[in-house]
């Protein structure tokens, strides 16, 4: 059963079957509040700059601070289970972040996740937040 936090989310209207692994762009789209291919755009310079993919955490973790966010790493103590997403949502019912998570990006805008799957398992990393 999906969490009530979670939004099913998908701005790429070439991915009819949420098969594209673009959850990079997909999460920068909720939180830039820009269209997918907006945000493409906007990571070429990026990407060419760092002589990455536009999904590459360097390309987009210096496009997210550029533009007003803000990087919190998620320490992980000895014994200590690390956040989920959806306990991030529910504890953030104000603001918007960008997550990571294991090999995986998600957007959270004032207490909902949004993705074309529930992440809300998956456990947390580090986000960005605006500012």
């Amino acid at each position: 059963m999906a969490s009530r936090n979670y939004k099913y989310y998908q701005p790429n209207d070439k991915d009819l079957k949420d098969n594209y692994g673009d959850c990079v762009i997909r999460a920068l789209t909720k939180v830039m509040d820009k269209s997918w291919m907006q945000v493409f755009d906007d990571l070429i310079p990026y990407a060419k700059r760092h002589q990455c993919m536009p999904n590459g955490k360097q390309c987009y973790e210096s496009y997210l601070k550029e533009n007003g966010f803000t990087y919190h790493g998620i320490s992980n103590k000895k014994g200590a289970k690390r956040p989920t997403v959806d306990r991030f949502a529910k504890e953030h019912k104000n603001g918007t972040f960008f997550l990571n998570v294991a090999n995986h990006c998600v957007a959270v805008v004032d207490g909902y996740y949004y993705d074309t799957w529930d992440s809300g398992s998956c456990c947390l990393y580090g986000y960005l937040e605006k500012e």
